[in-house]
């Protein structure tokens, strides 16, 4: 079990910042309330050097300035296992920015790693086991039980020795560089607001597959659980499950023992959401069909043999490159740039380092074979 110091004030956050600032290097996870309330928030912060380990508790420590002034220091490394969401949370919730970067998860996939979990990596690099019982605990209650606290210092505490030895074997195989431009990619992205960011109940497993008028209706009823989970503030999934919300859109029910019926719904939902669930099946119903939603269908493109003989033609220099380089096929090149190569015919490397989504190794090391397949 790793040793920890938690802070709970700002004068023991101050101090902590003051002692991790002498550092070059320093290893971060999080622990957020998503799983469990409908209000996200950070709450803990882990964060371990070479021999100690900090957990900071942001819902006693509201202000965390000083940390984020650390973070964003080009000069402090920052090693993270699979940074996208602990990166964005920082972000949303507390407007930090880190800025630099060690994903080791990102490490593990450009060394085609087999297993890429950290709970995988610490097993085969450090012989450290890895309990993950309180992985979906809610981080939210207080106090956090010694237990949860004991779990969450043991995230970081074995990260920077992990870290030392995927960059050592990065080096080794020559994909340093890789590893620093993906890194450098990963600082910007919580800060590039999507556009047009799709509403919520279209991001529902399966919703793309209904048809307006079931979207109607499951509009509605995603509408009736976000209001009930924001009054409870507890996750929307446990008012009522997202495979519920598709039966009711799919298979409207027209009385309380419909929705009874229904695998997942006990009597304490039909006590006390029944109704309100069938006023808001009744309201999708309801609705006139201009006022139905409407997916964005994406543009269609004519049928072109040329186009799919060359898009056939790079999917198998990819296959090659994947067994020569022993990569994974994202990492040589994702689906969707295959498909743009095939369909805007860059003419030369220049151009083809240009098209949006590819990375400077990409054109570097795969660039000419994927333009002579064209």
């Amino acid at each position: 079990m790793a040793a920890y110091e938690l802070i709970t004030t700002p004068q023991a956050l101050a101090a902590c910042v003051a002692r991790l600032a002498k550092e070059q290097v320093i290893a971060l996870d999080t622990e957020a309330s998503s799983f469990h309330r409908y209000r996200e928030s950070v709450c803990l912060i882990q964060i371990s050097t070479r021999s100690n380990t900090y957990l900071i508790d942001p819902l006693a420590v509201t202000d965390l300035a000083p940390l984020g002034e650390l973070l964003a220091q080009k000069g402090m490394e920052v090693v993270i296992h699979d940074a996208d969401y602990d990166l964005r949370i920082l972000a949303r919730h507390h407007r930090i920015r880190v800025e630099n970067v060690f994903d080791t998860l990102v490490a593990a996939e450009l060394l085609n790693e087999p297993e890429i979990g950290l709970a995988a990596l610490l097993g085969k690099y450090q012989d450290v086991q890895v309990d993950k019982k309180f992985q979906k605990a809610d981080w939210s209650k207080r106090p956090l039980p010694q237990a949860m606290l004991d779990y969450a210092a043991g995230d970081t505490s074995h990260l920077i020795a992990l870290r030392d030895i995927l960059e050592a074997k990065l080096k080794d195989k020559g994909r340093w560089t890789w590893a620093e431009e993906e890194f450098e990619l990963l600082t910007d992205a919580p800060f590039n607001a999507p556009v047009n960011e799709e509403p919520l109940f279209l991001r529902l497993k399966g919703a793309k597959m209904l048809k307006p008028h079931q979207l109607a209706i499951l509009r509605e009823v995603h509408a009736w659980r976000d209001g009930v989970a924001e009054q409870q503030d507890r996750a929307a999934f446990m008012i009522l499950g997202n495979d519920i919300l598709l039966s009711l859109a799919t298979h409207p029910p027209t009385s309380l023992s419909d929705i009874a019926s229904l695998k997942g719904v006990n009597e304490r939902v039909i006590e006390k959401h029944g109704r309100r669930i069938l006023a808001a099946v009744k309201k999708g119903q309801d609705l006139p069909k201009d006022q139905w939603p409407r997916l964005e269908r994406p543009k269609r493109w004519d049928r072109d043999n040329d186009y799919e003989e060359r898009l056939k033609r790079l999917k198998q220099t990819r296959d090659t490159l994947m067994k020569d380089f022993d990569l994974r096929p994202g990492i040589v090149a994702a689906n969707q740039l295959l498909m743009d190569i095939a369909r805007t015919l860059p003419g030369d490397l220049a151009a083809l380092a240009a098209m949006p989504g590819m990375r400077k190794y990409q054109a570097e090391h795969f660039g000419a074979a994927l333009l002579k397949a064209l």
